[in-house]
Protein backbone atom coordinates (compact mmCIF):
# COMPACT_ATOMS: atom_id res chain seq x y z
CA UNK A 1 0.00 0.00 0.00
CA UNK A 2 1.20 3.60 -1.22
CA UNK A 3 2.29 5.64 2.01
CA UNK A 4 0.20 8.66 2.52
CA UNK A 5 1.78 12.05 1.31
CA UNK A 6 0.60 14.85 4.17
CA UNK A 7 0.62 18.01 3.06
CA UNK A 8 1.02 21.80 4.48
CA UNK A 9 -2.31 24.55 4.46
CA UNK A 10 -2.01 27.46 6.16
CA UNK A 11 -4.74 29.12 4.16
CA UNK A 12 -6.93 28.33 1.07
CA UNK A 13 -4.55 28.84 -1.52
CA UNK A 14 -2.42 26.38 0.04
CA UNK A 15 -4.74 23.78 0.81
CA UNK A 16 -6.00 23.97 -3.37
CA UNK A 17 -2.50 23.42 -4.37
CA UNK A 18 -2.16 20.60 -1.92
CA UNK A 19 -4.78 19.06 -3.41
CA UNK A 20 -4.04 20.02 -7.02
CA UNK A 21 -0.53 18.44 -7.01
CA UNK A 22 -1.13 14.97 -5.40
CA UNK A 23 -1.52 15.27 -1.97
CA UNK A 24 -2.94 12.58 -0.43
CA UNK A 25 -4.22 14.48 3.08
CA UNK A 26 -3.75 17.95 4.12
CA UNK A 27 -2.87 19.38 7.44
CA UNK A 28 -4.32 22.96 8.60
CA UNK A 29 -4.70 24.53 11.87
CA UNK A 30 -7.81 27.29 12.89
CA UNK A 31 -6.55 30.39 14.90
CA UNK A 32 -6.74 28.31 18.33
CA UNK A 33 -4.44 26.07 19.80
CA UNK A 34 -1.44 25.02 17.00
CA UNK A 35 1.78 25.01 16.42
CA UNK A 36 2.35 27.91 13.28
CA UNK A 37 0.02 30.24 15.24
CA UNK A 38 2.12 32.98 12.47
CA UNK A 39 0.10 31.19 9.72
CA UNK A 40 -2.82 32.63 8.28
CA UNK A 41 -5.12 29.81 9.45
CA UNK A 42 -8.67 28.65 9.79
CA UNK A 43 -11.31 30.07 11.03
CA UNK A 44 -13.21 27.12 13.00
CA UNK A 45 -16.39 28.22 11.07
CA UNK A 46 -14.47 27.13 7.99
CA UNK A 47 -14.18 23.48 9.18
CA UNK A 48 -17.27 21.97 7.50
CA UNK A 49 -16.23 23.90 4.16
CA UNK A 50 -13.18 22.51 4.45
CA UNK A 51 -14.34 19.05 5.43
CA UNK A 52 -16.50 18.99 2.62
CA UNK A 53 -14.33 19.78 -0.25
CA UNK A 54 -11.55 17.29 1.06
CA UNK A 55 -14.04 14.45 0.87
CA UNK A 56 -15.00 16.03 -2.79
CA UNK A 57 -11.72 15.71 -3.99
CA UNK A 58 -11.26 12.12 -1.74
CA UNK A 59 -8.50 13.67 -0.03
CA UNK A 60 -7.91 13.66 4.04
CA UNK A 61 -8.78 16.32 6.53
CA UNK A 62 -6.33 16.53 9.76
CA UNK A 63 -6.66 19.30 11.97
CA UNK A 64 -3.86 20.17 13.76
CA UNK A 65 -4.77 21.28 17.58
CA UNK A 66 -1.35 20.51 18.64
CA UNK A 67 0.06 23.07 21.51
CA UNK A 68 0.01 22.60 25.10
CA UNK A 69 -3.16 23.69 26.59
CA UNK A 70 -4.41 25.47 29.85
CA UNK A 71 -7.11 25.06 32.52
CA UNK A 72 -8.61 27.93 31.09
CA UNK A 73 -8.95 27.15 27.65
CA UNK A 74 -10.69 23.48 28.43
CA UNK A 75 -13.97 24.57 27.64
CA UNK A 76 -13.20 26.42 24.02
CA UNK A 77 -11.32 23.19 23.26
CA UNK A 78 -14.06 20.99 23.39
CA UNK A 79 -15.82 23.50 21.11
CA UNK A 80 -13.47 23.18 18.84
CA UNK A 81 -13.41 19.39 19.10
CA UNK A 82 -16.84 19.11 19.24
CA UNK A 83 -17.26 21.48 16.05
CA UNK A 84 -14.38 19.27 13.66
CA UNK A 85 -16.65 16.14 14.82
CA UNK A 86 -19.43 17.69 13.58
CA UNK A 87 -17.61 19.23 10.40
CA UNK A 88 -16.07 15.44 9.81
CA UNK A 89 -12.98 16.39 9.98
CA UNK A 90 -10.83 13.02 9.77
CA UNK A 91 -8.78 13.51 12.62
CA UNK A 92 -6.68 15.76 14.74
CA UNK A 93 -3.06 15.56 15.56
CA UNK A 94 -2.43 16.58 19.13
CA UNK A 95 -0.16 15.91 22.03
CA UNK A 96 -1.49 17.33 25.17
CA UNK A 97 -3.34 15.04 26.98
CA UNK A 98 -6.30 17.04 27.35
CA UNK A 99 -7.07 17.06 23.79
CA UNK A 100 -6.40 13.34 23.34
CA UNK A 101 -8.78 12.24 25.89
CA UNK A 102 -11.18 14.63 24.48
CA UNK A 103 -11.23 13.74 21.13
CA UNK A 104 -10.93 9.93 21.93
CA UNK A 105 -14.10 10.26 23.58
CA UNK A 106 -15.95 12.06 20.24
CA UNK A 107 -14.21 9.12 18.75
CA UNK A 108 -12.27 11.35 16.75
CA UNK A 109 -9.34 9.61 14.73
CA UNK A 110 -5.90 10.89 16.65
CA UNK A 111 -2.40 11.42 15.22
CA UNK A 112 -0.43 11.93 18.22
CA UNK A 113 2.34 14.85 17.09
CA UNK A 114 5.65 14.84 17.12
CA UNK A 115 6.09 17.34 20.04
CA UNK A 116 4.96 13.91 21.85
CA UNK A 117 8.59 12.44 21.07
CA UNK A 118 7.51 8.83 20.68
CA UNK A 119 10.88 7.17 20.53
CA UNK A 120 10.36 3.90 21.36
CA UNK A 121 8.23 0.60 21.13
CA UNK A 122 7.02 0.95 24.69
CA UNK A 123 5.75 4.78 24.38
CA UNK A 124 4.04 4.24 20.80
CA UNK A 125 2.54 0.84 22.68
CA UNK A 126 1.24 3.46 25.26
CA UNK A 127 -0.49 5.74 23.56
CA UNK A 128 -2.16 3.19 21.34
CA UNK A 129 -3.74 1.98 24.47
CA UNK A 130 -5.35 5.84 25.12
CA UNK A 131 -6.97 5.18 21.38
CA UNK A 132 -3.96 6.67 19.22
CA UNK A 133 -4.13 5.21 16.31
CA UNK A 134 -1.12 7.18 14.11
CA UNK A 135 2.09 8.09 15.52
CA UNK A 136 4.68 11.08 14.10
CA UNK A 137 7.63 9.31 15.39
CA UNK A 138 10.40 11.69 17.14
CA UNK A 139 12.92 13.52 15.05
CA UNK A 140 15.37 12.15 15.96
CA UNK A 141 14.99 8.77 15.64
CA UNK A 142 17.03 7.41 12.26
CA UNK A 143 15.99 4.80 9.71
CA UNK A 144 17.23 1.93 11.38
CA UNK A 145 15.40 2.83 14.69
CA UNK A 146 11.93 3.84 12.62
CA UNK A 147 12.30 0.23 10.82
CA UNK A 148 12.97 -1.47 14.32
CA UNK A 149 9.53 0.01 15.63
CA UNK A 150 7.70 -1.05 12.63
CA UNK A 151 8.42 -4.12 12.57
CA UNK A 152 7.83 -4.97 16.58
CA UNK A 153 4.41 -3.70 15.80
CA UNK A 154 3.46 -5.57 13.36
CA UNK A 155 4.64 -8.69 15.19
CA UNK A 156 2.75 -8.09 17.96
CA UNK A 157 -0.06 -7.60 15.76
CA UNK A 158 -0.58 -3.73 16.61
CA UNK A 159 -2.49 -2.01 14.11
CA UNK A 160 -0.55 1.47 15.30
CA UNK A 161 0.38 3.72 11.66
CA UNK A 162 3.77 5.49 11.99
CA UNK A 163 4.08 8.92 10.24
CA UNK A 164 7.45 10.42 9.79
CA UNK A 165 8.52 14.32 7.76
CA UNK A 166 10.21 13.93 4.49
CA UNK A 167 10.95 17.25 3.82
CA UNK A 168 10.74 20.97 4.82
CA UNK A 169 12.32 23.34 8.31
CA UNK A 170 13.85 21.53 10.82
CA UNK A 171 13.91 22.89 14.26
CA UNK A 172 17.60 23.66 16.26
CA UNK A 173 15.17 21.83 19.11
CA UNK A 174 14.26 18.91 16.64
CA UNK A 175 11.12 17.63 18.37
CA UNK A 176 10.32 21.12 19.50
CA UNK A 177 9.99 22.88 23.19
CA UNK A 178 12.48 25.55 22.69
CA UNK A 179 12.18 28.18 25.09
CA UNK A 180 14.53 30.59 23.27
CA UNK A 181 11.72 32.73 21.53
CA UNK A 182 9.53 32.65 24.85
CA UNK A 183 12.90 34.09 27.08
CA UNK A 184 13.84 37.05 24.49
CA UNK A 185 10.31 38.18 23.15
CA UNK A 186 7.66 36.22 25.48
CA UNK A 187 6.48 34.22 22.34
CA UNK A 188 6.03 30.66 23.38
CA UNK A 189 7.12 28.14 20.44
CA UNK A 190 5.14 25.97 22.53
CA UNK A 191 1.76 28.37 22.03
CA UNK A 192 3.00 28.07 18.27
CA UNK A 193 4.35 31.55 18.46
CA UNK A 194 7.75 30.90 17.97
CA UNK A 195 9.44 34.03 16.26
CA UNK A 196 12.40 31.98 15.70
CA UNK A 197 15.44 34.36 16.58
CA UNK A 198 17.69 31.13 16.20
CA UNK A 199 17.51 32.09 12.17
CA UNK A 200 18.52 35.44 12.61
CA UNK A 201 22.01 37.09 12.54
CA UNK A 202 24.41 37.39 15.99
CA UNK A 203 27.39 40.00 17.23
CA UNK A 204 29.60 37.97 19.63
CA UNK A 205 31.92 39.86 21.83
CA UNK A 206 34.41 39.06 23.55
CA UNK A 207 34.21 40.09 26.97
CA UNK A 208 37.87 40.67 27.81
CA UNK A 209 38.96 42.02 24.63
CA UNK A 210 35.49 43.56 23.29
CA UNK A 211 36.81 42.47 19.85
CA UNK A 212 33.49 41.23 17.84
CA UNK A 213 32.54 38.64 15.29
CA UNK A 214 29.45 39.42 13.52
CA UNK A 215 27.41 35.76 12.64
CA UNK A 216 25.00 35.95 9.78
CA UNK A 217 25.79 34.09 6.02
CA UNK A 218 25.25 30.88 8.40
CA UNK A 219 22.90 31.66 10.48
CA UNK A 220 24.78 29.48 14.24
CA UNK A 221 21.34 28.00 15.39
CA UNK A 222 19.58 27.43 11.97
CA UNK A 223 19.82 24.11 10.74
CA UNK A 224 19.32 23.46 7.12
CA UNK A 225 16.11 21.72 5.70
CA UNK A 226 15.14 18.18 5.80
CA UNK A 227 14.90 16.46 2.25
CA UNK A 228 14.23 12.61 1.74
CA UNK A 229 13.93 12.15 -1.77
CA UNK A 230 17.16 10.77 -2.47
CA UNK A 231 16.26 8.00 -0.26
CA UNK A 232 12.57 8.34 -0.12
CA UNK A 233 12.76 4.26 -1.45
CA UNK A 234 14.67 3.30 1.79
CA UNK A 235 11.20 5.40 3.38
CA UNK A 236 8.97 3.15 1.78
CA UNK A 237 10.75 -0.31 2.14
CA UNK A 238 10.48 1.04 5.90
CA UNK A 239 6.96 0.38 5.84
CA UNK A 240 6.32 3.79 7.02
CA UNK A 241 2.29 4.66 6.87
CA UNK A 242 2.38 8.66 5.92
CA UNK A 243 4.92 11.18 4.54
CA UNK A 244 4.54 14.77 5.84
CA UNK A 245 5.90 17.78 4.14
CA UNK A 246 6.66 20.93 6.51
CA UNK A 247 5.57 24.46 5.90
CA UNK A 248 2.23 25.91 6.99
CA UNK A 249 4.17 28.95 6.99
CA UNK A 250 5.35 29.00 3.43
CA UNK A 251 3.79 29.85 0.29
CA UNK A 252 1.62 28.23 -2.04
CA UNK A 253 4.34 27.93 -4.39
CA UNK A 254 6.02 25.56 -2.40
CA UNK A 255 2.98 23.71 -1.46
CA UNK A 256 2.77 22.84 -4.98
CA UNK A 257 6.38 21.98 -5.82
CA UNK A 258 7.08 19.98 -2.82
CA UNK A 259 3.68 17.84 -2.70
CA UNK A 260 4.25 17.72 -7.13
CA UNK A 261 7.82 16.59 -6.66
CA UNK A 262 6.91 13.84 -3.68
CA UNK A 263 3.84 12.70 -5.45
CA UNK A 264 5.67 12.33 -8.46
CA UNK A 265 9.04 10.41 -6.62
CA UNK A 266 6.55 8.06 -4.64
CA UNK A 267 4.04 7.06 -7.83
CA UNK A 268 7.61 6.39 -9.75
CA UNK A 269 8.72 4.10 -7.09
CA UNK A 270 5.43 1.72 -7.70
CA UNK A 271 5.59 1.70 -10.98
CA UNK A 272 9.25 0.39 -10.98
CA UNK A 273 10.38 4.49 -13.04
CA UNK A 274 12.23 5.60 -9.43
CA UNK A 275 15.90 6.39 -11.42
CA UNK A 276 18.55 8.47 -10.23
CA UNK A 277 18.27 10.31 -12.76
CA UNK A 278 14.78 11.17 -11.42
CA UNK A 279 15.55 11.88 -8.23
CA UNK A 280 18.29 14.25 -8.83
CA UNK A 281 16.01 16.39 -11.11
CA UNK A 282 13.36 16.28 -8.72
CA UNK A 283 16.03 17.51 -6.25
CA UNK A 284 16.83 20.20 -8.36
CA UNK A 285 12.93 21.18 -8.41
CA UNK A 286 12.24 21.49 -5.00
CA UNK A 287 15.63 23.56 -4.76
CA UNK A 288 13.95 26.19 -6.43
CA UNK A 289 11.25 27.30 -4.16
CA UNK A 290 12.65 28.55 -0.78
CA UNK A 291 14.88 26.66 1.63
CA UNK A 292 18.02 26.72 3.70
CA UNK A 293 19.94 23.94 1.62
CA UNK A 294 19.44 20.49 2.38
CA UNK A 295 20.00 17.83 4.67
CA UNK A 296 19.02 14.26 5.70
CA UNK A 297 17.99 14.84 9.42
CA UNK A 298 18.53 11.91 11.47
CA UNK A 299 17.51 9.17 8.52
CA UNK A 300 20.97 8.28 7.77
CA UNK A 301 22.65 8.81 11.18
CA UNK A 302 23.55 11.87 13.33
CA UNK A 303 23.52 15.34 11.81
CA UNK A 304 27.05 17.28 11.45
CA UNK A 305 28.07 20.18 11.26
CA UNK A 306 27.00 20.64 7.60
CA UNK A 307 23.51 19.99 8.98
CA UNK A 308 23.50 22.17 11.92
CA UNK A 309 26.04 24.79 10.25
CA UNK A 310 28.43 26.89 11.98
CA UNK A 311 30.07 29.97 10.18
CA UNK A 312 32.21 29.57 7.95
CA UNK A 313 33.08 32.77 7.32
CA UNK A 314 32.65 35.72 10.06
CA UNK A 315 34.34 39.13 10.07
CA UNK A 316 36.04 40.42 12.92
CA UNK A 317 35.53 43.99 14.11
CA UNK A 318 39.06 45.79 15.40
Amino acid sequence: MKPELICPAGNWAMLVAAIDNGADAVYFGVKEFNMRATARNFEVSELKKIADYCRDKAVKSYLALNTIIYDAELPRLHSVLEKAKEAGIDAVICWDMAVVRKAASLEIPITLSTQASVSNIQSAKFFYQLGVRKIVLARELSLRQISSIISALNKEGIKLQIETFVHGAMCVSLSGRCFLSQDMFRKSANRGECLQPCRRPYRVINEETKKELLVGNNYILSPKDLCSLPFIDKLINAGISSFKIEGRNRSPEYVAVTTNCYRQAIDAYYSNDLTRKLKDQLVRELKTVYNRGFSSGFYEGLPTSDDLPMPTAARQKR
